[in-house]
């Protein structure tokens, strides 16, 4: 009866455990990120993602298909900090544009990564 008792009790307690762990961390930036580049043709073009993902560097799509060389004026209408860079793969120097912040158009960027919250 008492190894009944003990194989009970541990089994209540892994559950506990288990029902007391928190759940998923987002993946993902909610809000809106909006930035502007300019077009092969000489056009200013307005580029816009919802929710991104964050945790990872990302090249600016137009920058990486040759569209332009570089995206500028960051408007991070997301719930994260963002990082922007002036270097492919989020290196070199880099701007924080923070939560609901929008940059002018003097900052010129080719990567971005939006940093988790701790």
């Amino acid at each position: 009866m008492t190894r009944l008792r003990a194989i009970t009790t541990a089994a209540v307690s892994a559950l506990a455990l288990l029902l007391a762990t928190p759940g998923p961390v987002s993946a993902e930036a909610v809000g809106h990120f909006r930035y502007s580049y300019t077009d092969v043709n000489g056009v200013k073009q307005d580029a816009q993602l919802t929710s991104p993902a964050d945790g990872d560097c990302y090249d600016v799509a137009e920058v990486a298909s040759g569209a332009t060389k570089f995206a500028f004026a960051p408007d991070n209408q997301t719930d994260e900090v963002l990082w922007v860079y002036n270097e492919a793969g989020c290196r070199g120097p880099k701007v924080i544009v923070g939560k609901d912040v929008i940059l002018g158009s003097n900052v010129k960027f080719v990567a971005y990564y939006f940093r988790p919250e701790d």
